[in-house]
């Protein structure tokens, strides 16, 4: 009798491993993929992408076993996966329903993989029998960073903005390898050498370039370029003037942004030095043009400004406006409000949509907007209600040309300015300017538009509005703007014209 019972324990045995995991040892995992036969390599990828489904729902305990299973599974899509997106990209002047089937694949398995990695990574810290997998936290890491920075990457592609809760997730992750020795530690991944730093970085960069509305081509050609720069910039702890040019807060949920006046050394703030890598994408457009038309240089500019920050809301709002480019049509149309509506310098552009950091408009032709470029935007000349921006962005799609707009000012006022002493270098001719007020809401700085000719840095000089003149010193230039440069300023004294002439 007992010899029955053994042999039922052993057949129920060996029936509950067959209806068990296919990824328990990592002997499975590898029959498992061996055994992956189908029709295409789509459809053994699709497969591919199921089973690593299965993997995430089983919640296994982690284990250094499971990692390994899952090492060779990641090994063995990485290869189908690298053919199935080479497929995708290159099939976007047609196939749209294929294009479409090919990225929701990719996108699935980079999110299959980031929730498994992310999960194992947990799971080493908060479980205590996976206490065995803690000597592998930078490969689990380094891991769950660069999956999770794909994830975002493909949303790019259908033009989606990465949610709060993403970006906190990277925090996170970053912070936790910080904090266990592991961000600088050297692992390999499909047979390149990478670290959590590394990864951090490529996914705040591609951040900071924001690449909503770019052609999948242009995405993982800037990403290709980003991924093949060797002195990447990590981020530091502590910030240096003349060296560091962004910083990011681990505790908020969104990414980096343009390092201006907070040199505040922070518990979760981390600096960035990329003025090394604009230089780089700046000189590889000159050398090589034909990488994208000028893609290289919009890249640059875009982290050189610190990026477009769109965490904000945008809102939908469709209508014509009427624009004054340049600043020989903006001087124009600041100082004759009441005739600029039959001007030609005005051009009537629709507006796309509005945040409270800019506009983004739609063109139904090609113009040469250069980034940086100013414009005055107004609903109604005839009430000279002008706001002043700046383009940051355009790109072609669906056969129109979209631009995105930083505001620089709600209330740009024309001025005078002169020198009342001779300072070397700079003329004493009296000129126009641009006056930009921020509002205490906007938490800005208010600046002021002069010509590179009346420009010294500290160098006092004098600003007419009306009836009232100031004495200003010079600060430093935040940006130049075609010939024209916009600078900070103190306000040394006030007097009314008349008395100060």
């Amino acid at each position: 009798m007992s010899d029955f019972f053994e042999m039922l324990t052993t057949i129920t045995r060996r029936r509950k491993a067959e209806s068990g995991s296919p990824f328990a040892s990592v002997k499975a995992t590898e029959k498992w993929l061996k055994n992956l036969h189908a029709d295409s390599e789509y459809d053994a990828h699709h497969a591919l992408v199921e089973g690593l489904e299965r993997f995430n729902a089983e919640n296994e305990a982690a284990s250094v076993e499971r990692m390994k299973s899952l090492m060779k599974l990641e090994e063995a899509g990485l290869a189908m996966q690298a053919r199935i997106v080479d497929q995708y990209v290159r099939n976007q002047a047609a196939f749209r329903l294929a294009r479409q089937a090919l990225w929701r694949e990719s996108w699935l398995f980079w999110s299959m993989l980031a929730e498994a990695w992310l999960g194992m990574l947990k799971q080493a810290y908060r479980n205590p029998q996976s206490g065995a997998l803690k000597p592998f936290a930078a490969e689990l890491g380094a891991r769950a960073l660069r999956y999770a920075g794909l994830v975002m990457r493909w949303d790019y592609h259908q033009a989606r903005s990465p949610a709060a809760s993403t970006w906190r997730r990277v925090h996170k992750v970053y912070r936790l390898m910080e904090r266990e020795g592991g961000a600088t530690r050297d692992v390999r991944i499909g047979g390149q050498s990478t670290q959590c730093a590394r990864e951090y970085t490529l996914i705040v960069l591609l951040g900071l370039i924001h690449p909503l509305g770019y052609r999948p081509q242009e995405i993982e050609a800037i990403a290709q370029i980003l991924e093949g720069y060797e002195p990447l910039p990590l981020p530091v702890t502590v910030p240096q003037r003349g060296v560091h040019t962004h910083v990011v807060d681990l505790s908020l949920s969104e990414g980096a942004s343009m390092l201006e006046h907070d040199w505040v050394q922070g518990r979760r703030l981390r600096y960035f030095a990329l003025g090394p890598l604009v230089d780089y994408l700046k000189a590889l457009d000159e050398r090589t043009p034909e990488v994208g038309n000028g893609l290289t240089r919009q890249v640059a500019s875009l982290i050189e400004r610190g990026g477009i920050r769109r965490s904000r809301q945008r809102t939908h709002r469709f209508g014509r406006v009427w624009v004054a480019a340049g600043m020989g049509n903006i001087l124009n149309a600041l100082a004759h409000p009441e005739s600029a509506k039959g001007r030609p310098l005005l051009e009537p552009w629709m507006l796309r949509d509005e945040s409270t950091e800019g506009m983004g408009f739609s063109l139904s032709e090609t113009a040469a907007l250069p980034h940086g470029r100013l414009v005055a935007v107004t609903w109604d000349p005839a009430e000279s209600v002008w706001q002043l921006l700046a383009i940051r962005w355009d790109r072609e799609e669906d056969g129109q040309h979209l631009v995105g707009t930083q505001r620089l000012s709600r209330h740009p006022k024309r001025v005078d300015i002169y020198f009342e002493t001779d300072v070397p270098g700079v003329t004493r001719e009296p000129t126009s300017a641009v006056f930009l007020p921020m509002t205490h809401t906007e938490q800005g700085v208010s600046n002021l538009l002069l010509p590179k000719t009346h420009y010294q840095l500290g160098a006092p000089l004098m600003l007419r509005d009306g009836d009232v003149a100031y004495r200003l010193r010079l600060g430093e230039v935040q940006e130049t703007h075609e010939g024209w440069l916009r600078v900070g300023m103190d306000v040394i004294g006030r007097e009314q014209f008349a008395a100060a002439a």
